[in-house]
């Protein structure tokens, strides 16, 4: 009787994977950020116009720009919050690749929802919504991601540096539950009281006065951290 086995791969080609994984996440990233400018075209300049007149004419185009910076920030800010966990990997399994190519999916989703928030008027706020929503699942993917290495399968990630494993933990945790709290406080807002444009500016301003008071609340647990820290290596 016959036995066939899966054989395990390797320590050096498990390496060879998960830098595999790695890189062609940062190929995503790179190709998101591109697509972001390709749209951005100036339009057909006359030969002659009064001065006042170029600025009517690229004022359009100064406001696809605006909205590509924006972007290329968040995608940018994206990219370094991916790299800050995965230099705490040393393994990967399918339930990891899954959930990184999820948060790929809100990644490259970013041209799109960016397109999409240039049509954006008092009337008509379902691109801003596209893109809130693209911005909150970039987090939530982020979040879910780092639960999974940090918390339910703590043996993907590189043994020690518990303190900095918990802040980024912390950090994506907080940050997800800011975009998600203030998302569904903003579409709340324009859903209960859709002609009360004082009510849905000041709903705005919840997304921010939300991350100052998490980041606040980050600094008193890290501060908290090094405390306990220092009083646990005397003792050792």
């Amino acid at each position: 009787m016959s036995m066939s086995f899966i054989k395990e791969p390797k320590p050096v080609h498990r390496e060879f994977e998960l830098e595999r994984l790695i890189l062609f996440s940062d190929a995503v990233f790179a190709i998101a950020i591109t697509l972001l400018i390709i749209e951005i075209k100036l339009p057909v300049l006359p030969g002659k116009m009064p001065a006042n007149g170029y600025w009517e004419l690229l004022q359009p185009t100064l406001i696809e720009f605006l909205a590509f910076t924006a972007s290329f920030i968040f995608i940018g800010n994206f990219w370094v919050r991916h790299l800050q966990l995965c230099r705490f990997l040393q393994n990967y399994d399918e339930g990891l690749i899954h959930r990184n190519l999820f948060f790929l999916f809100f990644i490259v989703s970013f041209p799109f929802s960016t397109s999409a928030i240039l049509h954006t008027s008092a009337h008509f706020m379902l691109p801003f919504f596209i893109y809130l929503c693209n911005l909150t699942g970039c987090l939530a993917a982020l979040f879910w991601i780092s639960y999974y290495v940090f918390q339910k399968k703590p043996n993907l990630a590189a043994p020690g540096h518990h303190m900095e494993k918990e802040l980024l933990y912390q950090r994506f945790k907080y940050g997800f539950l800011t975009a998600a709290t203030g998302f569904t406080c903003i579409a709340m807002t324009y859903f209960l009281y859709p002609e009360n444009t004082a009510y849905q500016r000041i709903s705005y301003m919840i997304i921010p006065a939300l991350g100052i008071f998490n980041y606040v609340r980050l600094k008193i647990k890290k501060r908290n951290t090094l405390r306990l820290v220092h009083k646990v290596e005397p003792n050792s």
